[in-house]
């Protein structure tokens, strides 16, 4: 069998090593002192003694669950290009859970129904989720799926992909995120990395244990179904790019007989799928041609 070789695209890999395996094992817990405060830690054992005594004094996170209906799914409108709305000054300050290894959790909303607490990484080129959360979200991946490779601490590993239908957190959404799906999570629901990060300017207020969230574009600019010209054509010319390059590497394996290249090339029909449904939003919200690029 050939071995296995780097993919050469800026920003595909994920380094998993940003979670401690502990963690991955543990869950998350939190619990209050003697002062009532409360602590959070990603693992039991970090929990004192006291506190643990017969598993009074602590709570431990359900991993990934159907959503309660608490959190407001109303659905945002179609603005028409007529109009030419233009983008408004709006930020979300999103709270966040910090862990006693200095990571921060946060809740999130998946395809509008499922619930799950994820690992906030602005290193991690994409959102990555437990086998478990992907099969509670409906999807089905097999070694016939599309994968790409990441680089871990212990080595090369092939993950499968998928395209989630929306991603929220606070009232900050975005559609049509892509996301891996890693099965050695233990516990842990995922990591949101930069295929939801990316649709905004992040801000970290670690003081505060917040994160604050800020629209693609200035105020003012023009924008369609919420979104700013920068941000369709940002998406529009990242589509466009991962297709290209996914297709060099597909032909680079098949020359050299790799077994995985043919879940390359499964890539590449990957994002045309996206590219296509992306077509299909412009088209509703009215956005003009020049900000669209074609494959």
């Amino acid at each position: 069998m050939a071995p296995y070789i780097r993919i050469s695209i800026l920003g595909m890999f994920l380094f998993l090593s940003a979670f401690p395996s502990k963690m991955a094992q543990a869950g998350m817990y939190s619990w209050k002192d003697d002062k009532g405060k409360t602590h959070f830690t990603d693992g039991l054992h970090k929990i004192p003694a006291k506190y643990r005594k017969d598993n009074r004094g602590f709570k431990k996170y359900k991993p990934a669950r159907q959503s309660s209906g608490s959190l407001s799914l109303e659905k945002k409108p179609v603005r028409s290009s007529y109009s030419l709305p233009r983008q408004s000054d709006r930020e979300y300050v999103i709270p966040l859970i910090p862990t006693q290894g200095g990571n921060f959790m946060v809740e999130v909303l998946f395809n509008n129904r499922v619930q799950a607490l994820m690992m906030v990484d602005t290193g991690a080129s994409l959102v990555t989720i437990s086998d478990r959360l992907a099969r509670q979200l409906g999807y089905r991946t097999n070694s016939q799926s599309a994968q790409i490779p990441f680089t871990t601490a212990g080595g090369m590993v092939w993950m499968p992909m998928l395209a989630l239908d929306s991603v929220r957190v606070g009232k900050a959404e975005v559609d049509l995120v892509e996301a891996s799906v890693n099965d050695q999570m233990g516990e842990m629901d995922g990591l949101l990395g930069m295929s939801f990060l990316g649709d905004y300017r992040v801000e970290m207020d670690t003081a505060r244990s917040q994160m604050v969230l800020r629209p693609l574009g200035e105020p003012g600019d023009p924008s369609w179904d919420g979104k700013s010209a920068l941000w369709w054509k940002t998406r529009y010319s990242g589509y466009a790019n991962k297709i290209k390059n996914f297709k060099l590497e597909a032909k680079k394996m098949e020359v050299s007989g790799h077994p995985k290249s043919a879940n390359i090339r499964k890539m590449v029909a990957f994002y045309k799928d996206l590219n296509q449904k992306l077509n299909k939003s412009a088209a509703r919200a009215g956005v003009p041609k020049q900000y669209r690029s074609s494959l």
